[in-house]
């Protein structure tokens, strides 16, 4: 207990000092206002406490890589960044407004100032989506709260000396759970593809290709989905084989499994596929796993593995093993082995020809998980998480620091089995950190 105490108190401090907003299961507002705004943010305050005089609430969007309280751009190309923020008037509550903020002659100004949808800003993005040369503000609203369905809108800008104007794009409502954007053709043209679920709103979870022409939106492609996801949680692209892919993390259901969806332009059907579902059965099959993992490059090729299902016997509850797979000419390509643990949210990497002779312990108390030789039973490595704020290298003599992530030194040490071996310096190389929240790309970025 003592040390989930200073776990708390160690991460309140980092998120203060660090300049960056926070997340705890309350609110994302209540953590960032209380600390008072300084510099620009300073500047930036006073401009929109002048333009509301009745007062206001800040509201942060809870998804992406734009979560603060002012979010810093340069919407007009002049080498200047605007600030972006989203708010709720005192005298209207209930609704949410976003406002452009401009610095003239080092003065800030609203010069832009917009009701959005519903109560509150799930996401906000950039980009050049109607490929204009100039980037488009991008918003997901929530017109219900925790609602996973969000109202995605595509707004213009024009800006002529002091005068600004911002236009939506899309008349017609979109609502969707998750986004990126895309160049499938690799012509030079951003497109958006969109993720649907199962919702009061869809009768069917799939996927939609819009291009933005003259500021209209289009339908290039569609490919429906399996429908027992809840979200769309992590989005990658991928360029291999000469092909643009997308995968996307959807979580089930049940909210304790990840299936993953890979997306790409054929030229066959003149449209998006996705190759791992059925159209008979309604569901993806083969890239599913019983434990909240993304996909990612696990082994640092460049690629992009899926991690799937794989039985071993004799594990521990809290450690699954997973079988890492990449996408290659239509077939899923065995490339990594790894043991997840879920209590402390890493995997490791267990070399191929290791992998089916070894069994794994763990000690609750100490957090530490050994691997085992079970044919010489045999430690071959041990890993144990520990927390920076309490760690004392004599108390953990033997052990090396192998990774040092989020307030915690992963410790190792390698163990005196002459069958197998794997030294320190190798685990430094096979422990991965799972991101358990979405791990948002930039979409302007539209490859790794």
């Amino acid at each position: 207990m003592k040390y989930f105490k200073l776990f708390i108190c160690v991460i309140l401090i980092v998120a203060l000092f660090s300049g960056c907003s926070f997340r705890l299961a309350s609110s994302v507002n209540d953590l960032i206002s209380a600390v008072a705004p300084f510099g620009d943010n300073a500047d930036v305050k006073s401009a929109l406490d002048s333009f509301m005089a009745n007062g206001y609430s800040l509201k942060n969007p809870s998804s992406g890589e734009y979560i603060t309280s002012y979010n810093f751009y340069d919407l007009d190309g002049d080498d200047k960044e605007e600030a972006v923020a989203f708010y709720e008037p005192n005298d209207n509550l209930g609704t949410i407004r976003m406002a452009i903020i401009k610095e003239y002659s080092g003065k800030w100004k609203v010069v832009s100032d917009i009701t959005g949808y519903g109560d509150d800003a799930y996401r906000l993005d950039f980009a050049d989506v109607n490929n204009d040369g100039k980037d488009e503000i991008l918003v997901c609203w929530n017109t219900i709260s925790n609602s996973n369905s969000h109202s995605f809108v595509v707004y213009n800008l024009k800006f002529e000396g002091k005068k600004f104007e911002i236009n939506q794009i899309n008349n017609d409502d979109f609502y969707l759970n998750n986004y990126v954007i895309v160049d499938f053709k690799q012509k030079g043209n951003n497109e958006i593809l969109m993720f649907e679920i199962n919702s009061g709103t869809k009768t069917s979870a799939k996927a939609e290709l819009y291009s933005v022409n003259n500021n209209e939106f289009k339908l290039k492609g569609e490919t429906k989905l399996d429908s027992r996801v809840i979200s769309y949680r992590n989005i990658n692209v991928e360029k291999a084989e000469g092909d643009i892919r997308v995968y996307a993390d959807a979580i089930g259901s049940n909210g304790d499994s990840i299936r993953t969806e890979v997306i790409y332009w054929s030229n066959m059907y003149n449209s998006i596929v996705s190759p791992f579902y059925s159209y008979s059965t309604g569901r993806t099959s083969g890239t599913s796993r019983g434990c909240l993992v993304n996909s990612s490059d696990i082994n640092d090729d460049g690629r992009i593995e899926i991690p799937t299902d794989i039985s071993v016997k004799g594990l521990p509850k809290n450690v699954k093993s997973l079988n890492w797979k990449i996408y290659n000419n239509t077939i899923l390509v065995h490339k990594a082995y790894s043991l997840y643990i879920t209590d402390d949210s890493y995997n490791i990497i267990i070399p191929d020809d290791y992998f089916k002779n070894i069994s794994v312990s763990y000690n609750k108390e100490t957090r530490e998980m050994s691997v085992i030789n079970k044919q010489t039973n045999k430690t071959v490595f041990s890993v144990m998480p520990v927390l920076k704020a309490v760690y004392d290298e004599k108390s953990y003599n033997g052990y090396n620091v192998i990774l040092d992530k989020s307030g915690y030194y992963y410790l190792a040490k390698s163990g005196n089995d002459s069958e197998m071996k794997i030294s320190v310096d190798e685990l430094k190389q096979y422990i991965k950190i799972c991101y358990l929240l979405p791990k948002m790309k930039n979409p302007s970025e539209s490859l790794l």
